[in-house]
């Protein structure tokens, strides 16, 4: 199935709408007008996606994390340019040939190809369960840069680059050659991620298990900063600078507890449900005062939120929907967590056909 962005729109608006809710794209310095260019193909297991584009940042923040609910891994070839800013906590500066980890579940702002004509990137997209039974450490994998000249960086870009270059092939080929990618991958930075994880990298890890941890409880009337510091053995001190970065730890309760109120009021199920008993469940003691924090974080009330997701007949989020005429790589990715491929390679998989969507300047 092919999938194109609306020709009525400028290219770097159409980008932004094919890449909203897994990264906020800002204005490039010359222009909404550049041209730009976009590929993918997804199977049911994998997604391959490609941009080509002048000078642009890319955000993923704790917002864009909380309403995408996205927590799949991606492995980033720069093809050409140069890609630097900050994942996570960390800097960073990729050159062409280097491959990029990155995890959906933190926080990321990068800019491609500054003060250059023109970048490229090569982008595999995971889920999460195929990362792990790749690699237990994947607390540890957001931002690492596999350098071309190291012998992981040019095997896992040789590979990304072979499977783009693989065509039309099928798609359970192209699964069993992405899985050989993540495999090999997995095995060559092994002595990488225990040099991470001697170095203190380990800080990180404490936070992305604290979030899940909040992700899962976030009904729980005494979800507070007392216990988490508690349940984790962490000094509130501690627990405030892991949170800092996002806000701090109740900003963060109060933001999971919207997006899965958002969630709630437009899925299907809770159609016919009245709003106040969804705000209630989530710990939120006053109907008025959630009204005015869910206006605030969405633009609209809980009432026309439920009525556009009902009209839509999805529950899709405004910072998720697809550019008009077309589908979003957001939505490709929350795909590959309903298949529900729990190791590279299951045999249990039964891929469907491709999907491809492909948009390049000239095309319209």
């Amino acid at each position: 199935m092919w999938l194109e962005m609306d020709s009525q729109v400028s290219s770097v608006t159409a980008l932004r709408g094919m890449l909203a809710g897994v990264f906020d794209l800002a204005a490039a310095p010359t222009g909404e007008g550049a041209s730009v260019g976009f590929s993918a193909r997804a199977t049911n297991t994998y997604v391959l996606s490609r941009i080509e584009a002048p000078s642009i940042r890319l955000l993923r923040g704790a917002d864009t994390i909380l309403m995408s609910a996205l927590d799949e891994f991606a492995l980033l070839l720069v093809v050409s340019g140069t890609i630097q800013g900050r994942i996570g906590e960390g800097r960073f500066e990729a050159r062409a040939g280097d491959v990029i980890v990155i995890d959906l579940a933190q926080t990321l702002d990068v800019t491609l190809a500054q003060g250059e004509t023109r970048a490229e990137t090569l982008v595999l997209w995971l889920s999460r369960g195929q990362m792990l039974a790749a690699t237990p450490n994947e607390n540890l994998l957001h931002g690492l840069v596999l350098a071309k000249s190291s012998p992981a960086g040019a095997l896992v870009g040789a590979g990304l680059t072979l499977l783009a270059q693989a065509g039309q092939l099928p798609p359970r080929e192209f699964d069993a050659v992405a899985d050989g990618i993540v495999a090999l991958m997995a095995k060559i930075i092994a002595p990488v991620l225990e040099q991470r994880a001697c170095s203190g990298a380990q800080a990180l890890a404490s936070f992305v298990t604290i979030r899940r941890y909040i992700d899962k409880n976030l009904n729980s009337p005494t979800l507070n900063a007392a216990r988490l510091a508690n349940t984790f053995g962490l000094s509130r001190a501690a627990l405030y600078r892991l949170f800092e970065p996002v806000g701090g730890v109740a900003c963060y309760i109060r933001r999971a507890r919207l997006g899965r109120a958002y969630q709630e009021i437009v899925s299907s199920e809770a159609a016919g449900g009245r709003i106040g008993p969804i705000a209630y469940g989530l710990g939120f003691k006053n109907l008025s005062a959630f009204n005015r924090l869910f206006r605030e974080s969405f633009g609209v009330s809980p009432s026309e939120a439920r009525r556009n997701g009902i009209s839509r007949g999805e529950p899709i989020a405004a910072a998720e929907r697809p550019a008009p005429g077309g589908d979003s790589l957001c939505l490709c990715l929350k795909r590959l967590g309903a298949s529900g491929a729990s190791h590279p390679g299951a045999a249990a998989r039964a891929p469907s056909a491709a999907e491809r969507m492909d948009w390049r300047p000239g095309s319209e």
